[in-house]
């Protein structure tokens, strides 16, 4: 069966229709492009397929440079130009935005293009395959495929991936590894067993274990430490840190611009982490208030900002948090996980009544969403900025600067 590719769709796949008006998303191929199936599943409302056979092809394709492409589920862009990428990630936040949010009239910034666009990736997550090997998981299966090279990993952290192995079914359920580029790499284990597994690589490293009893440091210390310009970020093998520094930092100039811009006496730091932005915002204000969920990132928080008074930190989810405090902030950052703000915690951001937002996002459906419940409550869209934080794949960033609208 011949299909012809309409446009790409978030997720990473083109989008095509069939002679009988069915709609099939097709991975691994561009706008224009004329490509063989042999047939298609059905699967939750959707008909898929992967080409068979590109029959038409794009001028801006190119050949994947990762023999495990199209195999492991990591990449999504690989076969497109990396100006084509950053100019596919504006237009479907475009589509998303106008689809979802509807009244958004914000132009779009271009993308803001990543330092590297291979070997950025200071952390990565493996599964293990039946012989112990770490991988990755292909796409819509459960099926490992075993990696000694990951084209998007920082190379500190490639040269450890030969020598990684495992016993198979140890009990191990997540393999961790990440570089901060100032000392050992760290690898957090998480397990189900009381005991640690038994493992051997050739490098100095970080060890932590996290098993039903706790965490367990195995080798030297259970924490890295980032520097980020300028600044160093204690970051515990549980914690999450921006995984492109140079995209991390392209952010934190953003949010410093807006911060500089007028004055904020008390600032609110939703989703606030280790203090990645808190760490820039408290000398530029007389209060800062952090919420985080994570404890493992609460105490990492509190050593990055010890050296600040004013500084008042809440563990908890902030649905459950905001709405408990009596406070109206000048300014909010807000750096949800997927899923967008909650439905509670956007209710009691609105009701703190900051007059501007700092909306970090990775991921254009729920700021779409969360964009049209606060343009519909009194507030107004700045700017927009998507930034390639994950070059080759579908995955895009965006800062959102919203303030409140004049009367």
């Amino acid at each position: 069966m011949e299909l012809r590719i309409d446009q790409l769709v978030y997720g990473g796949s083109g989008l095509a229709r069939t002679e009988d008006g069915r709609v099939a998303l097709i991975p691994f191929t561009l706008p224009g492009e004329t490509v063989e199936i042999e047939s298609l599943t059905y699967k939750n409302n959707i008909y898929t397929s992967f080409p068979s056979l590109i029959k038409v092809a794009h001028s801006l394709r190119v050949n994947p440079p990762c023999p495990y492409y199209m195999h492991c589920g990591g990449c999504h862009y690989q076969h497109m130009t990396y100006d084509a990428q950053l100019t596919t990630k504006k237009i479907i936040l475009m589509e998303q935005l106008g689809r979802i949010a509807g009244n958004v009239q914000t132009v779009v910034e271009n993308t803001t293009a990543s330092n590297k666009t291979f070997n950025y990736r200071n952390h990565v997550q493996f599964h293990l395959d039946s012989e112990g090997k770490p991988g990755f998981q292909m796409a819509s299966s459960h099926d490992v495929v075993p990696v000694t090279n990951c084209l998007l990993l920082e190379d500190s952290l490639n040269a450890l991936l030969p020598s990684l192995s495992f016993e198979p079914h140890t009990g191990l359920q997540r393999i961790a590894l990440r570089d901060d580029g100032m000392g050992d790499p760290l690898l957090f284990l998480t397990g189900n067993t009381i005991n640690p597994p038994e493992f051997e690589v050739d490098f100095p490293l970080n060890v932590v274990y996290r098993g039903p009893a706790g965490d367990m440091i195995l080798s030297g210390e259970g924490y890295n430490v980032f520097s980020m310009l300028g600044r160093e970020f204690k970051v515990s093998a549980g914690s999450f840190f921006q995984i492109n520094r140079s995209i991390a930092e392209k952010i934190i100039n953003l949010l410093l611009q807006v911060v500089d811009q007028e004055q904020y006496p008390t600032i609110l730091d939703c989703y606030c982490g280790v203090g990645l932005f808190s760490a820039f915002l408290a000398e530029r204000t007389n209060r800062l208030i952090g919420i985080e969920s994570s404890e493992d990132a609460c105490a990492d928080f509190t050593v990055n900002l010890d050296r600040y008074d004013a500084i008042e930190l809440y563990q908890g989810n902030v649905e459950v948090v905001l709405p408990n405090l009596d406070i109206h902030p000048g300014l909010v950052i807000v750096d949800p996980p997927r899923a967008g703000i909650a439905p509670a915690a956007i209710r009691a951001l609105i009701k703190c009544h900051p007059r501007k937002i700092f909306y970090v996002s990775c991921d254009p459906s729920t700021l779409a969403r969360d964009s049209k419940i606060l343009t519909g409550s009194g507030y107004q869209i700045d700017s927009i900025t998507p930034l390639d934080m994950f070059p080759q794949t579908y995955h895009i960033e965006t800062v959102t600067v919203l303030s409140v609208q004049e009367t």
